[in-house]
């Protein structure tokens, strides 16, 4: 059922990300919602559902990148992985960590994107990616501690759970 939740907020995200976030572009950046939203669930789960999330995050958003299919859905497992990996050496309840994370991620998911791309002779511009951390960087702030919250209160009702 958790998963069943996680898969239509990512299709919400998705739609948000492709209807409304683009009027707040600045300079032709704008953050992806559903990207952060993957890397703040990541780092505060187990490494299974990170991996999930970053597969169905990734085909969902590699249904709009016409030029490479199968690229976000891999950069997505291997990004959600090593997040899950980062979040289990922090204090979860501190943002520093996560927001300076979000941004090494993004850079990382835009490095991928262009490398690979770079490969197949496609041409994509890398100087947004800044902006684009930056952005995504921001609202992970913001979003944190929402998500933090939702994964205490499940991880609250399984600890005192009697068996």
């Amino acid at each position: 059922m958790e998963r069943l939740i996680i898969v239509l907020i990512s299709i919400l995200l998705l739609i948000l990300d492709n209807s409304l976030v683009p009027f707040f572009a600045i300079k032709g950046a704008y953050p992806s919602l559903l990207f952060t939203f993957v890397i703040a669930y990541s780092l505060v789960n187990k490494k299974e559902n990170a991996v999930f999330i970053g597969v169905v995050s990734g085909i969902l958003q590699d249904i709009f990148f016409y030029q490479g299919f199968g690229i976000n859905a891999l950069l997505n497992l291997i990004l959600c992985f090593s997040a899950s990996l980062i979040g289990e050496g922090i204090v979860r309840n501190k943002r520093l960590i996560p927001v300076i994370s979000m941004f090494f991620i993004t850079m990382l998911k835009y490095l991928g994107i262009f490398i690979i791309l770079y490969i197949y002779n496609i041409k994509i511009h890398f100087t947004n990616s800044i902006c684009m951390g930056l952005y995504n960087s921001v609202i992970m702030f913001f979003i944190y501690k929402y998500i933090m919250n939702i994964y205490d209160d499940e991880y609250t009702k399984q600890r005192w759970r009697f068996r």
